[in-house]
């Protein structure tokens, strides 16, 4: 049996083998669209693994909230330097080549979370690098420094915050 963590306390689906089980309140329940959405998708995923599917390895589940950091790098468009440069969202200091993008992405699968990662961050400049982390998360397990963004994912769906490393100038040191 599987759970979702936003399912309604009141509403069971499961799987036994290649049969499909929902339990609902005798006399049955009144679900806002969001929740009889929720409800659907939770009875596609019970269906598909009775039918020996995998609908997470096929990328048929939403996931609640997913976190991703990347490795990104700006992309020079103007060949001559920073005139041209975008400032990263959340960011004052267009100053940077390269940066770690934090990303909190609610309700999609694993590749759709991915492809809008991408696409943010190609819009403001940027292209990823490196993907470091990508796995759904919980609030309880997010970092203090990080709650704020996955909160405002919550409602917004998703958040990018980019922090930008200072380029090396010319002759400093590497220490």
């Amino acid at each position: 049996m599987s759970s979702q963590p936003n399912q309604r306390a009141d509403i069971e689906v499961s799987h036994d083998g290649d049969t499909v089980k929902l339990k609902a309140p005798d006399g049955g329940t009144a679900l806002t669209a969001p929740e009889a959405q929720e409800l659907a998708g939770r009875i596609f995923e019970a269906a598909a693994r009775a039918g020996g599917d995998d609908p997470v390895e096929n990328d048929w589940v939403r996931i609640p909230m997913q976190y991703l950091q990347v490795t990104a790098e700006r992309l020079d468009f103007s060949g001559e330097g920073d005139e041209n440069t975008v400032p990263a969202p959340n960011s004052d200091d267009p100053d940077g080549s390269t940066a770690t993008v934090h990303c909190w992405i609610k309700d999609q699968t694993q590749n759709n979370a991915l492809h809008i990662t991408s696409g943010n961050i190609a819009e403001h400049g940027w292209f990823i690098s490196e993907v470091i982390e990508h796995a759904p998360v919980k609030r309880e397990d997010v970092e203090s420094d990080y709650v704020e963004y996955y909160d405002k994912a919550v409602a917004e769906s998703e958040v990018f915050l980019y922090e930008i490393n200072e380029d090396n100038p010319e002759g400093a040191d590497d220490a």
